[in-house]
Parts: C-alpha cells; structure tokens; sequence
C-alpha cells in the first residue's frame, strides 16, 4: 500500500513547480489527472532535449511519468463544466497559474469548495496570491535574484544563479507538504482548504540561515565561490592531477586525520593552522599549500583514502557518473518509466526517500492518452466524447 492510495488529483499546472508537486503525489500513490490545452498541451512538452516524439521533452517526462493526460480546453462553457465535475471527485486540485487566472476561468477556490466542501486547491506562483509583487511574472533564475539567493551564490564575475531550477522544484516539495498537512486536517474535520506557495517564499526558505545571519548583525551575506559554510580551506573544491576534489574537514579531528592522511602530521601543529580561528585568518596560506599539495595526488585515491579516514571529501562528479554509480542501484533512487508509444523507458528520479514505490512502471503520457477513459469515467459515451472532440472542447 502506498501512502496517497484513494487520493485523487486534478493537476492543472505547466512547466516544472506544479509538475514536480503533482509528480510526487503520484509517486506515493495517488492518482493525478493532469489536464492540457488541446494540441498543444503542456508547453514543456516543447522544451529542450527532446525525445524525438511529438510533443514529448524528456524535461517534460521527467516531471509527468505515471499522470493521466486529458486534453480540455478550460475556455469553453463545457469544457470548464467537465474541469468542474472532476475536481468536484478530488481530494486536491493543484494549479500554477498566474494570480487571479484560475478565479477568472471560473474554477477559483470559492467555486470549487461549494461543489466540493472538502476539496483542497494548491495554488504555486512566483510571489504569491498576496503582497506587492503578487503580479509579478517569475521564472527560476528571476525567483534566485529577488531572494538574495544570487548574490549569496556570487563568485568574482557577480551573482550567479545555480545552475538547475532549483526554487522551481523547492517549490513544489513545498507544495507536497503543505498538501500533507491539509489532508491530514480536513481528514480531521472534513473541511478543505487553501493553499498558497511562493517560489520567492521557498527561495528565502533555502537560504533561511543567510535571513538569520542578516537579521541578527546587519549584513546581508556575500558570495563564497566554491568555500564550504564555514569559511575554511580545508572545506573547498580544489583542482589534482586528474580531475577535482571536494574537501569537507570542518572540524578539528577531521583536519588532524586530513593532514595524516596527506602524511604531513606536523601541519596541525603550525601555530597559523592550530585552530579554527588561526585557519580562517590564515586562510589564503592554507589554501596555497592545499592547491599545491593536491595539485600532484589523484582525485580518486584521494576519495578513497579520506573517507576511509572518516574525513568527508568526494571527487567531483558530473550527473551521468553518479547516476551510473552502484550506490543509487542499492539506494532505488532511480525509476524506470515507459514513454508512450515506443518501447524505450528512461530513468526518472523517485520520491528522494525510502517508502515502497508503485509497483508498475509509470507511463509518461502522449497528450491526451486518458482524455477518453477520463470522460467515460463521468458518464460520457462514445458519440458524446467525438462530439467533444469535434467542438475542439478536448
């Protein structure tokens, strides 16, 4: 049995905040009809890297496999009807459009809740339903510079943003949380509710220590390139003789073991690297012995005898060698899911925890692959749902 078993879901989002929430959902059990403009669909279905089928992104199938895809055009009086009927069936709607838009399309929380009391609707957007800002358009990268994320993340060159859309998927981890919190009330009192999450919110949720910091001595905190939290060259990235290292010694027994393993004991006892305080006044001399010690040594060796010593340190990898690696195989991190229409699966990244995963293979669907199983499930019959199709309603 999974967690969200009985749980029905009616996905209205696009692109990757609302999709990722939906897509965990999914991935504890629920069920998730992800409704999409006719055609068209889900514009992410367009995006980059594609999978040489139509209107199939692998970014796309990444954030969708295992929903049920209903093409329904939401601007039309019958189509709006049927988008009602399903979420008047759902324990959750979820949706990601712009403030305001989902009220105006006639499906606003007031709407849904006199249909169904129990209904809870999750609404994702850039700055909220409230605030100044609400109106705001948003994407990942503008969400990392409003928060003050880019210029924590700064280097020499200025603010940087992280590289994968990091808020975005924050975002929607929020989004399952707040889901879980309003599920286990209204299975309290029967009661649904409404929910609003921010990517600006979840970015200051990520950096909530920086606020702290901030708050408590009056400095907004800087850029730190690749040092580790504590500000220390033994916490850093460095280049070896064959690739990159990351060091983690924070503490003083985790030093003391580096230095050993390095075979320069003695370094620990140098009054400039003696203590915490000493390393981070001296830290540009303890970096330049750092780079020029590693700068000879494998990375690999170095990986191997650190971590043996108890001291964290790792080689730098890219994305295919840690997902090839036999670590994620014992964890199940991975999911195989089918892409529609071919015999070809790709891997898909589960829940990020250890629960038992659904026992098939999640599908990621063509647009429209359930808009006829969805219709006969509330009643309509063949020639009802070709004359649908017809009015171009899905």
């Amino acid at each position: 049995m999974n967690a969200l078993d009985g749980i029905k879901v009616v996905d209205l989002t696009h692109a990757i905040s609302g999709p990722t929430c939906t897509q965990m959902l999914r991935q504890l059990g629920a069920e998730v009809i992800k409704i999409e403009p006719p055609e068209v669909g889900d514009a992410f279905r367009h995006y980059t890297e594609h999978a040489g089928l139509p209107k199939m992104s692998i970014p796309f199938a990444a954030v969708n496999a295992g929903k049920k895809s209903v093409t329904l055009n939401l601007k039309s009086p019958e189509g709006l009807a049927i988008a009602r009927r399903l979420a008047s069936e759902a324990d959750i709607v979820v949706e990601n459009f712009r403030p305001g838009v989902l009220a105006r399309l006639g499906l606003g929380y007031e709407t849904l809740r006199a249909d169904n009391p129990g209904v809870i609707l999750l609404s994702l957007s850039g700055f909220g339903q409230t605030g100044p800002m609400k109106d705001w358009g948003a994407y990942d990268h503008i969400a990392q510079a409003v928060s003050g994320m880019a210029v924590m993340n700064a280097n020499a060159d200025g603010p940087q943003k992280v590289g994968m859309p990091i808020v975005d998927s924050f975002s929607g981890y929020l989004g399952v949380i707040a889901l879980l919190a309003a599920l286990r009330k209204r299975d309290a009192t029967g009661v649904g509710e409404y929910c609003d999450v921010a990517m600006l919110d979840a970015a200051l949720k990520l950096i909530a220590t920086g606020v702290s910091v901030w708050s408590y001595t009056g400095e907004a905190p800087k850029g730190t390139g690749n040092r580790g939290y504590r500000l220390v060259a033994t916490a850093e990235f460095y280049p070896t003789a064959d690739d990159w290292i990351a060091l983690g010694a924070n503490h003083q027994h985790q030093i003391a073991a580096m230095f050993r393993v390095f075979g320069h004991g003695e370094m620990i006892d140098d009054p400039r690297f003696r203590d915490h305080q000493a390393r981070v006044e001296n830290y540009a001399a303890l970096k330049a012995w750092l780079t020029d010690y590693l700068s000879a040594r494998s990375a690999a060796d170095l990986e191997r005898d650190l971590t043996a010593a108890g001291v964290p340190a790792a080689r730098i990898r890219d994305v295919g060698q840690i997902a090839a690696d036999p670590h994620l195989a014992q964890r199940g991190l991975l999911h195989q899911a089918a892409l529609s229409g071919t015999q070809q699966s790709l891997a898909v990244v589960g829940p990020g925890f250890k629960v038992e995963p659904p026992a098939e293979m999640p599908t990621v669907p063509r647009l429209g692959d359930d808009t006829d199983a969805v219709l006969a499930g509330l009643g309509y019959d063949e020639a009802a749902i070709a004359r649908l199709r017809g009015a171009g309603i899905v």
